[in-house]
């Protein structure tokens, strides 16, 4: 599939500690810089839930290490990436209806057009999710 080109002047980046606080902190911040581009609320809505998953995820494997959040607009979608020091990639779990976790990437892929991880240099990984602006 082509990189979709970026959209100049939509672009967020944050190096924030994983801590279970900073799971809210993203995801209002993502809103807010959403509904300043322009996105539609359901857009909005959608990549809020998204970057609460992903941020989630990283910070139930490496609490109180930097995590790296980014979040850009392409035509036509939103990119939401978040990289973290740990190598394992996530692993979907089968979650029981009384299990509390275990449905985070089922979301993703449910929101996502696509979703995946990728090793950057220096190690760690990049969970990455691409939310289409039109569903």
């Amino acid at each position: 599939m082509p990189e979709r080109p970026r959209v100049g002047g939509c672009e967020l980046r944050r190096e924030v500690l994983a801590a279970p606080a900073t799971v809210g902190l993203l995801r209002d911040l993502a809103g807010v810089h959403l509904v300043k581009w322009g996105a539609s609320a359901e857009l909005v809505d959608d990549v809020r839930l998204v970057v609460s998953e992903l941020v989630t995820n990283s910070v139930a494997v490496c609490r109180g290490e930097v995590i790296v959040f980014e979040m850009y607009a392409l035509a036509g979608a939103v990119m939401v990436e978040v990289r973290d020091p740990v190598e394992e990639g996530p692993v979907r779990r089968a979650a029981g209806p009384g299990d509390e976790g275990g449905r985070g990437l089922l979301i993703v892929g449910a929101l996502a057009e696509a979703w995946g991880t990728r090793r950057p240099p220096g190690g760690g990984k990049i969970v990455w999710a691409r939310v289409a602006a039109i569903r």
